[in-house]
C-alpha cells in the first residue's frame, strides 16, 4: 500500500484495516492542515470510531 492516499478519510480507513498507526497518525495531521469547520468535529470522531474498532465494535 502506498501512504499517498489522496484524502485524510481514506488514510485513515486504510491505517485502521491494516492496523498501521503511519496511516492513522498522517491521517490526523492531515485532517488538522485541511481548512474545513467540521474539523473541530472530525478528528474527536476520528479517535472515537479507532477507539471502537480497537474494541472489536463495528460501526
Amino acid at each position: 500500500l502506498s501512504c499517498n492516499a489522496s484524502t485524510s478519510e481514506l488514510r485513515f480507513e486504510i491505517g485502521v484495516i491494516t492496523g498501521d498507526k503511519t496511516f492513522i497518525e498522517d491521517a490526523i495531521k492531515q485532517r488538522k492542515l485541511e481548512q474545513d469547520l467540521l474539523n473541530e468535529v472530525c478528528i474527536p470522531s476520528m479517535l472515537a470510531r479507532l477507539d471502537l474498532l480497537q474494541k472489536g465494535y463495528k460501526q
